[in-house]
């Protein structure tokens, strides 16, 4: 197998589902491994498998990495027990609402079957500065994703 480029990394905040008549603003958390074997080619969506929480629950998920010029794109799936198949998709973008927010921060809407039925907003909460070396690892491909199961 492939010598590839994985990125581990959590981001944590919020989301909100509408419901009848009131909003439920819920903690919300992703814990993503995002790995490519195409390591300079920046625009290369990467695959991933993780875990989200939503409150106190955790579900299992899986999604794309996109890096972008004005910032990465990511969406995500994953199945809610109450809510069925939910889709998060969004984009952070450089230099809106300062330097250091813009960098750390992505906004997401959630779908539930191509409607919009929410939002969300996470934060990468560890250090930015140490990023490259707690985030990034050179792996081989079978071992991608060992945390979060087999990789397909």
């Amino acid at each position: 197998m492939a010598i590839g480029l994985l990125l581990r990394e959590t981001m944590s905040g919020w989301l909100t589902l509408d419901g009848n008549d009131e909003v439920q603003r819920l903690p919300f958390a992703f814990s993503i491994a995002a790995f490519t074997t195409r390591i300079f080619s920046l625009g290369t969506p990467r695959y991933f498998r993780g875990r989200v929480t939503l409150g106190n629950e955790q579900f299992p998920c899986e999604g794309e990495l996109t890096l972008r010029p004005g910032g990465p794109h990511y969406w995500l799936r994953f199945t809610h027990p109450v809510h069925g198949a939910l889709y998060l998709s969004g984009q952070k973008h450089y230099g809106r609402n300062g330097l250091l927010r813009s960098l750390i921060t992505c906004p997401l809407t959630v779908f539930q079957a191509d409607q919009p039925v929410g939002e969300a907003e996470v934060a990468y909460r560890d250090s930015i500065l140490l990023f490259v070396f707690r985030a990034l690892r050179l792996v081989r491909e079978e071992n991608a994703y060992t945390e979060y199961g087999a990789a397909q």
